[in-house]
């Protein structure tokens, strides 16, 4: 086989694998907003700001699970369109594949509500298939700027804990972390997407598009900003060794 045509195949397989590792992750969230904020559930916790820290606690262990997994770790576990483009716009990610795993994460955004549903059936429409709602009467802008610079403050974390070879292993961990600390503290807020592929699948599938724009276009934009920030201070320091030597 050739390099080009290995190439390909590799990209498919990890497309593939993205795909299965976000209905994974779709599945497990939308169960987990069934079965905890479902009044007649029994594992029902009324007060919003508990239950969103469970939640928290919850995702963060599947992300990194996830990531540290032998799909994870073979396709990188993005999991999240934004950390596909962050680490684009960051020079370590190919062009080529950004649009293949964008894909394949809301193609599993879609597999994994669906499959909650089959699942467990009327509850997951009583939840509205688990779709973001942030608090109401919060507006279009502030819910933007909410969302990205949360989402901003856990890759700054991501692109610090890069520059130092010995912490990459702790990669996962530092994003499932930062993930669950968001949700456990703007859920109440925003509804915590900062994920295109958290609200993809539950917006599509329920027919709620209040606010889609935001929660699919935040996750992206301040993901890219700090990928090309990232870019620059690499390149910059990367021109600055040979003047220092």
């Amino acid at each position: 086989m050739s390099t080009s045509a290995q190439s390909r195949a590799d990209l498919a397989r990890h497309t593939v694998y993205e795909c299965a590792l976000t209905t994974v992750l779709l599945f497990a969230v939308v169960s987990l907003v069934r079965w905890l904020a479902l009044p007649d559930s029994p594992l029902a916790i009324a007060d919003p700001d508990t239950l969103f820290a469970v939640a928290g606690l919850a995702v963060a262990a599947l992300i990194a699970a996830l990531m540290y997994s032998p799909p994870g770790r073979a396709s990188g576990g993005h999991l999240h369109p934004g950390v596909t483009v962050f680490l684009w716009s960051s020079g370590l990610f190919p062009g080529r594949a950004v649009v293949p795993y964008a894909a394949a994460q809301l193609a599993g955004s879609l597999a994994g509500t669906a499959l909650a549903g089959l699942v467990w059936g009327e509850a997951v429409q009583q939840i509205g298939y688990g779709a973001v709602h942030p608090r109401p009467g919060m507006g279009d802008v502030t819910l933007f700027l909410v969302e990205g610079a949360a989402l901003a403050a856990v890759f700054v974390a991501v692109a610090l804990v890069m520059t130092r070879p010995a912490l990459r292993g702790a990669i996962p961990a530092v994003i499932g972390i930062g993930v669950g600390v968001v949700i456990a503290t703007l859920g109440t807020v925003t509804g915590a997407s900062i994920n295109p592929a958290r609200a993809f699948g539950p917006a599509v599938l329920s027919g709620t598009y209040a606010h889609f724009w935001i929660y699919m276009i935040a996750p992206i934009v301040a993901p890219a900003l700090v990928g090309l920030a990232n870019r620059a201070l690499r390149t910059r320091g990367v021109a600055a060794t040979p003047a220092e030597a």
